[in-house]
């Protein structure tokens, strides 16, 4: 699928040259048109008049090749996001682990990696809903270097929280009371693709991954 676009680029950017050529031929021929009836008619006590009329034309020619360039660019740009958003659809029904804090809970667990700056035995785990309401508080400690925190979905009142996107944070001390950095990362399967904004991004359900945030992807593409 992927070489099939190349191709198609290829065939465009070959077409692209020839009818720059064929403005350019135009406008030469309408330069001299216009050149010679100017000389036709212009004062002679004021030859002045025709170079700047010449300068005029020059200029004229050079702001049209560069808007069609302009729009050879958009062309091209437009193909390459095209080629991009088709190597995208590959992404779905893998997992991946992205850099961030939101998660999706699906069939009773949702799972969150993360890493610490140093070890730390006083540990508060938050988990919150997509409108920034606590759910649920974990006390755990820490080893230096890299983990995982699975949640069940189980709230702090004992209820089943929905499936969807939950957000957690870590808020870490070492032995001494000194603040131990903790860094983040979600995993979960891409279930669908977002192309209407700017940027391409990944959907886990509800969850919204830039595919610039993604740090490992299970399976290959």
């Amino acid at each position: 699928m992927v070489s099939g676009i190349s191709g198609s680029s290829s065939a465009s950017g070959t077409s692209t040259p020839s009818s720059g050529t064929n403005a350019l031929t135009a406008n030469y021929e309408m330069f001299l048109t216009l050149l010679t009836t100017q000389l036709q008619v212009q004062d002679p006590l004021d030859p002045m008049k025709a170079q700047e009329f010449t300068n005029q034309l020059v200029q004229y020619s050079s702001v049209e090749q560069q808007v069609k360039m302009n729009a050879s660019m958009d062309t091209l740009i437009s193909k390459v996001n095209i080629s991009n958003a088709t190597n995208l659809v590959n992404y779905i029904g893998k997992q991946i682990t992205a850099t961030g804090e939101q998660s999706v809970l699906t069939d009773g667990f949702a799972t969150w990696k993360f890493d610490a700056a140093a070890a730390a035995d006083d540990v508060e785990v938050t988990i919150s809903n997509s409108q920034g309401a606590v759910l649920y508080t974990d006390k755990i400690d820490v080893a230096k270097g890299a983990g995982a925190y699975v949640w069940d979905g189980r709230t702090t009142s004992g209820v089943t929280a929905p499936d969807g996107a939950y957000s957690i944070s870590f808020t870490a001390k070492d032995a001494k009371g000194a603040k131990v950095e903790v860094t983040t990362e979600s995993t979960g399967v891409v279930d669908g693709i977002d192309f209407s904004g700017s940027d391409l991004v990944l959907k886990m359900g509800d969850v919204s991954v830039p595919l610039t945030t993604v740090t490992s992807v299970s399976g290959s593409l």
